[in-house]
């Protein structure tokens, strides 16, 4: 992870201090503050996102199979807007994992995630000037860019690479009501795997839900808070059903978002378990995100 702080700190470093285009919310039209994948599009539009985020869950049967996933990552985003419709991106994460297993033993990898990419169309809006209500679909990919992972000449533990190593596509729907200073957002999301991934996965189908409510007591400051859900089938390994996989999880986040320079966004997230009803033992530790955008 030394390595991947100091690559983004590099990149931190080289974001100019003066905007490169005029004010990207005047363009927009609305001052509302947005992170990446919420904004709204004008043509020629760039956004570049990194995000960190810090995670741990605990899996399998005490004595049995049970085993400690601790992992980081740092994820790299980049969209373009390419009309007031339509808009493209990309995010590859960099990932550490570590595995301890109830015996003690442990594994641990580090490394490029798969990479997704999506592209959201703006299939409608209200008639206001500037548009408060804006709606669309959600189209991507997950692409198996990641390598397995070795230690020995052997792949280590799935739970410690840092991709699945599969292709997954997903659809979905969304839906922003904005209109300083509340800006509401919400989200569906379907996946499906199309192949098997590492060691021999098959990804369930899942579900991803997502409300967000924030709201802006400051010009330059708003706070938000949001329930993200996800529903997973269970997944299975050359056809054999992983018992502790699958089920729902609910996240409620609280967080703040601050414009401390024009087009430059930087958020915090909180994440705590809110709902649990998963298969088997999966219990999921609180989550950390810390994330930097800037348009361009």
């Amino acid at each position: 992870m030394r390595r991947i702080a100091v690559t983004t700190l590099t990149l931190l470093a080289v974001l100019p201090t003066e905007p490169l285009l005029a004010c990207a919310t005047c363009l927009a039209g609305d001052p509302t503050i947005t992170t990446m994948g919420t904004e709204k599009p004008f043509a020629g539009r760039k956004r570049l996102s990194i995000d960190y985020l810090s995670r741990s869950e605990t899996v399998g049967q005490p004595n049995v199979n049970e085993h400690k996933i601790d992992e980081e990552r740092i994820t790299y985003s980049f969209s373009y807007a390419f009309s007031d419709a339509w808009i493209a991106a990309a995010s590859l994460p960099l990932i550490d994992k570590e595995v301890e297993r109830y015996d003690l033993s442990h594994e641990k990898a580090s490394g490029p995630g798969d990479l997704d990419l999506s592209l959201r169309w703006f299939i409608g809006k209200d008639e206001r000037f500037p548009a408060r209500q804006l709606w669309g679909t959600q189209f991507g990919v997950r692409l198996p860019t990641s390598t397995e992972e070795q230690s020995q000449g052997e792949a280590i533990d799935f739970d410690a690479q840092p991709g699945a190593g599969a292709t997954i596509p997903n659809l979905g729907l969304w839906f922003g009501y904005y209109r300083t200073p509340w800006f509401l957002y919400s989200s569906f999301q379907w996946q499906h795997a199309l192949d098997d991934g590492y060691q021999g996965y098959q990804a369930g189908d899942a579900l991803l839900l997502t409300g967000l409510v924030q709201y802006a007591p400051l010009h330059r400051l708003a706070v938000q808070f949001s329930l993200d859900g996800r529903w997973k089938a269970q997944d299975s390994y050359y056809d054999r059903t992983d018992d502790n996989s699958g089920g729902l999880l609910v996240m409620a986040s609280p967080g703040v978002a601050w414009t401390p320079l024009d087009n430059l966004v930087v958020n915090l997230l909180y994440q705590h378990p809110a709902i649990e009803r998963m298969h088997g033992r999966q219990d999921e530790d609180s989550t950390l995100r810390l994330g930097v955008t800037y348009d361009f």
